[in-house]
């Protein structure tokens, strides 16, 4: 047998490098695993601080220029803190193709480069030499050279994937970081996701898995995202794999402590009976995979490179714990729908639409109560991520589980219930490619499952057309079509003529206007699932008035004109369902005008626009426990500048502490004019230390730029400041205590 893939380990460590004489044996370097395939394509599993010798070997060993693969499971720093040491990135004429999956808050070349912002670094990401591809993942597959990638999400406290590497019909693991999805006694396969881990390692000639915890030490570090040594044999056997190393070393684990971890885990398999060769990593260890002919993929259609958009995604929430769950998934741009009870949802069904169902295990009437709720929400293998508590016998847990069931241990871990969320989400939500013809729905309904049928249900759903007839809908329906737009696609131009009008099945569009007397394009409004785009050019017949565009991945039914017209004129349910639809748009006009219009005078966010933005902040200031100043100032006899030098200077003068403000603060500071002489500023991820700093950097600001534009009277302002370790949610007890500062400055 050949030998199909070559693994070499250059960095075995976890959460940080343990460099020193007492892990001399295994190595102190964090994650970084080389693999070469046998047409010569190299892979890197992970990019921590081994990545600096393996850099080094691959100037020297790889023909140039070099076209390399890295493939990075999450962006936590001990995974990709050796990159900016990485010799091949400094290489003129050098391929990099990077690979992970998003994370929660930043992009991967954003993550990627925050480590190398000066602050931190002398080289900045931009001034590599080598040409760099970043590709954002969700589960799937792709291919690099004659090697076939699969992917699979991981169970951590962020977006995690695996990657299992198939060639010549060997197969390779890599799977780190990662914990079990529960952890009660019994059988390892007591968990979807278990079982689901299970089937990605089936039959792999080797898999290097996270083991970084003997069990005594994983019931301290339960959530942490990482798996014991127990647990990695466990799955190894029941995947029926040839050979399992041991991976991602805790720092805290000397020599001593691994080779006895690696004697406990040779026990077990012993104690089994069964065949599996069982080794902890060690730095410079090469393992040689053979091709046996045998290892067979059901490969799915689902591309790994096709980042599937969850934003949008309906999440149908039935829990006591629904505040909180919202605030942890509030950054995701996720609709929710919120139900007191089952019952509750169950008495609206399939109107709900929902993508993903959070459920208290308390709210369901035994296992039979998922099989119900599916049934009456439409949708047979809907994810249900039920929160169980970890104290309950684990038969009573998966007692007639379905394959779409998850269960969380509570009290859960924030991080891995948006992590799972994000896995099922990004795992089932609807891919449409744009790229596909429009499809023509023709033809008599016959069944549920005809396309024609699909969409006459799928519009049914959208209360403008709710309570048409099954005559009017097929009506409307004749010459519909549908097409998918990805982001950025335009759907409508401006000044197009208006033959058909657009009802959004899913995903978001923007409204965009050309400014007068420019070419700028300002932003009117975005718009989402269930509802209509382009219905005022075909009432009016007049081309239209502005462009749209797809914010995400958007699909559409697309009704014509003549038909639209003709249903509409028959149904008086359609036209007064429609002349809500139109006053609530422009209800919704006149309230964001007066909410949200910035100061005429300053520009800055008004009042409301104000308070409504400081929840928003606060909220990711409390989850990240990073603290928050606010700053009021207001101006010292603003009303006598009025009276004496006239209302243009005091309002030169507002404008001067307005753009001081501006430019004595951070882009992430929200800054508004709460009153006739007031300015309020909240400075987010900011310390009661940095008080001062702040008021002496913007008073200096006031005064530099009062002397510069030739202000005739001195600026002065009073000044109060708050610092809050968790920010309220709202501003008014901030804004009490800052003008309470405000006169004891004063004394």
């Amino acid at each position: 047998m050949q030998v199909a893939m070559l693994a070499r380990i250059w960095g075995t460590r976890g959460s940080i490098a343990a460099p020193g004489p007492h892990t001399a044996r295994y190595g102190g370097n964090t994650s970084c695993v080389e693999v070469r395939a046998s047409d010569g394509t190299v892979i890197i599993l992970d990019c921590g601080t081994g990545a600096r010798e393996l850099g080094m070997h691959l100037a020297q060993t790889v023909p140039q220029p070099m076209r390399l693969h890295l493939f990075i499971g999450h962006t936590h720093w001990d995974h990709i803190q050796g990159f900016p040491f990485f010799v091949p990135a400094f290489l003129p004429g050098s391929e990099l193709n990077i690979y992970a999956p998003m994370g929660f808050q930043r992009g991967l070349e954003e993550a990627m480069a925050g480590q190398m912002e000066y602050a931190y670094f002398p080289v900045k990401l931009r001034d590599l030499r080598s040409r760099i591809h970043f590709n954002e993942l969700d589960e799937g597959f792709f291919r690099v050279g004659e090697v076939l990638v699969e992917t699979q999400y991981l169970n951590h406290t962020a977006p995690t994937v695996a990657y299992r590497m198939t060639s010549d019909g060997a197969s390779i693991a890599y799977v780190t970081d990662h914990e079990p999805f529960w952890s009660a006694p019994g059988r390892v396969s007591q968990h979807p996701g278990d079982e689901r881990h299970i089937a990605f390692l089936k039959g792999a000639n080797l898999v290097i898995h996270d083991a970084q915890y003997t069990a005594e030490e994983y019931l301290d570090k339960v959530g942490w995202g990482h798996s014991s040594i127990e647990y990695a044999v466990d799955v190894a056997l029941a995947a029926g794999v040839e050979r399992l190393v041991l991976f991602h070393h805790d720092p805290a684990h000397d020599d001593a402590i691994l080779e006895q971890m690696e004697t406990t885990a040779r026990a077990q398999v012993a104690s089994r009976g069964q065949a599996l060769d069982v080794l902890a990593a060690r730095e410079g260890l090469e393992l040689h995979v053979q091709g046996s002919g045998s290892v067979t993929l059901d490969v799915a259609e689902a591309s790994a490179l096709q980042h599937r958009q969850i934003a949008g995604g309906r999440v149908l929430v039935i829990s006591a714990n629904e505040n909180e769950i919202e605030e942890i998934l509030g950054e995701d741009g996720l609709q929710f729908l919120r139900q007191s009870d089952v019952n509750a949802a169950l008495a609206r069904g399939a109107e709900l639409l929902p993508d993903i169902a959070i459920v208290d295990r308390e709210a369901l009437d035994g296992d039979a109560g998922l099989v119900t709720l599916r049934e009456r929400l439409g949708r047979r293998n809907l994810p249900i991520i039920v929160l169980a508590d970890s104290t309950i016998p684990s038969d009573a847990v998966y007692r007639g589980e379905a394959s779409s069931t998850d269960y969380l241990a509570k009290p859960f871990s924030p991080p891995m219930l948006r992590a799972r969320v994000r896995a099922w989400l990004a795992r089932t939500l609807m891919v449409f490619d744009p790229t596909e013809p429009t499809t023509v729905i023709q033809g008599p309904v016959r069944s549920a499952t005809d396309n024609r049928g699909r969409c006459a249900n799928l519009l049914a759903t959208v209360p403008l057309f709710r309570h048409l007839t099954s005559e009017q809908r097929d009506l409307l329906l004749d010459s519909a079509a549908e097409q998918s737009f990805a982001p950025g696609q335009v759907l409508v131009r401006e000044n197009e003529p208006p033959d058909r009008l657009f009802v959004i099945l899913s995903g978001r569009v923007r409204v965009l206007e050309v400014a007068p007397d420019s070419s700028l394009e300002l932003i009117v409004g975005e718009l989402g699932e269930g509802q209509i785009i382009g219905e005022l050019g075909v009432l009016r017949n007049q081309p239209r008035s502005a462009t749209v565009v797809a914010v995400e991945r958007t699909h559409c039914l697309m009704l014509h004109q003549n038909e639209f017209l003709k249903v509409l004129q028959n149904s008086t349910e359609m036209a007064v369902s429609l002349l809500r639809t139109l006053a609530g748009r422009l209800y919704e006009t006149d309230r964001r005008l007066s909410r949200y219009a910035p100061d005429p005078v300053t520009g800055l966010v008004g009042r409301r626009a104000f308070h409504d933005q400081y929840r928003r902040l606060a909220a990711v200031a409390r989850r990240r426990k990073t603290g928050a100043l606010l700053l009021v100032l207001d101006v010292v006899q603003l009303r006598a500048i009025n009276d004496r030098l006239g209302y243009g200077v005091g309002d030169d003068v507002l404008r001067t502490v307005a753009d001081a403000l501006v430019e004595a603060t951070r882009t992430t500071d929200l800054i508004g004019r709460h009153g006739g002489d007031e300015f309020v500023v909240f400075l987010p991820d900011a310390g009661g230390g940095d008080a001062d700093t702040v008021v002496n950097r913007v008073l200096e600001r006031i005064t530099t730029l009062s002397v510069k534009r030739g202000i005739p009277t001195p600026i002065r302002c009073n000044v109060g400041i708050v610092y809050a370790q968790a920010p309220p949610e709202t501003a008014e007890d901030m804004l009490r205590e800052a003008d309470q500062d405000m006169l004891r400055r004063r004394q």
